[in-house]
C-alpha cells in the first residue's frame, strides 16, 4: 500500500491560464504528460473554456467543490450532447480526443480527473459516502482511493482524511484486491478501479 498526503502533491498553472491543476499521483512514477499510463489530478477551474486534447486516452471527472460544470461535447462545429456535473453527481467518463468545452454553474470549482492509457489499462471511478463499504475489485491490478471530505479508514487500521489518497497492488497475481472502507459521517470518497489489459503491466514499476 502506498499513502499520499498534501505535501506530496504538485501543483502547476494550466497553459491558457484557466485554472491551476495539482498532480495527485501518476504511474508508472516520474511519467510525464506524454507517456504516464494513468494520472489522477485535481483541477481549479476558474473561467470557462476548453478542455485539452488527450489522444488514446479515457477520462472521468468528479466535482469536489463549487456549484458545478456544463461540459458541452463537439462534433466538428455542432453541439453533440451536454452534461451537468454538481458534486453529487456520478464520476462522467468520457474519451480524452472528444472536443469538450466547460462552463461554469456558478463561480469556480475543483475537479478531480483519472486519466488512462486506452491501450495499456481500462479504468472505473466510483462516489462513496459515510458507511461499511466491502470492496471486491476482483479483474484489478491497482485500486485508488482517495479521501474528498470528512474522515474514513481503510482495514487493517489505515486512516484517512481530506486530501489523503492511497493505492492498494495486487498482492498475488490474478487474486484481485479485497478492503473494507468505513467512511463516517459527511465523508466523501472517490474508489477507482484500473485493471491492466496485460496483467504483468501492474507490476513493472511499483510504486512508493
Amino acid at each position: 500500500m502506498v499513502k499520499w498526503t498534501h505535501q506530496d502533491y504538485r501543483t502547476m498553472p494550466w497553459k491558457n491560464g484557466g485554472g491551476s491543476t495539482t498532480e495527485l499521483a501518476i504511474f508508472p512514477q516520474g511519467a510525464s504528460l506524454d507517456d504516464f499510463v494513468w494520472r489522477l489530478s485535481t483541477a481549479h477551474v476558474n473561467m470557462p473554456g476548453p478542455f485539452s486534447h488527450f489522444a488514446q486516452i479515457d477520462r472521468s471527472l468528479a466535482i469536489l467543490s463549487g456549484e458545478g460544470l456544463i461540459l458541452h461535447s463537439h462534433d466538428g462545429d455542432e453541439l453533440k450532447a451536454s452534461v451537468t456535473l454538481h458534486t453529487d453527481s456520478l464520476p462522467y467518463r468520457f474519451a480524452g480526443e472528444t472536443p469538450i468545452h466547460a462552463e461554469l454553474c456558478g463561480g469556480p470549482v475543483v475537479d478531480l480527473n483519472l486519466m488512462t492509457r486506452r491501450d495499456v489499462c481500462q479504468h472505473f471511478m466510483q462516489r462513496l459516502t459515510s458507511g461499511e463499504h466491502d470492496v471486491d475489485a476482483a479483474d484489478a491490478q491497482q485500486v485508488l482511493l482517495y479521501c474528498a471530505a470528512g474522515d474514513a479508514s481503510l482495514e487493517p487500521g489505515c486512516g484517512l482524511q481530506a486530501g489523503d489518497l492511497i493505492m492498494l497492488d495486487e498482492e498475488h497475481e490474478h487474486s484481485g484486491i479485497k478492503c473494507r472502507i468505513k467512511a463516517q459521517e459527511g465523508a466523501v470518497l472517490y474508489l477507482m478501479r484500473i485493471s491492466f489489459l496485460n496483467q504483468g503491466e501492474g507490476k513493472y514499476a511499483a510504486m512508493g
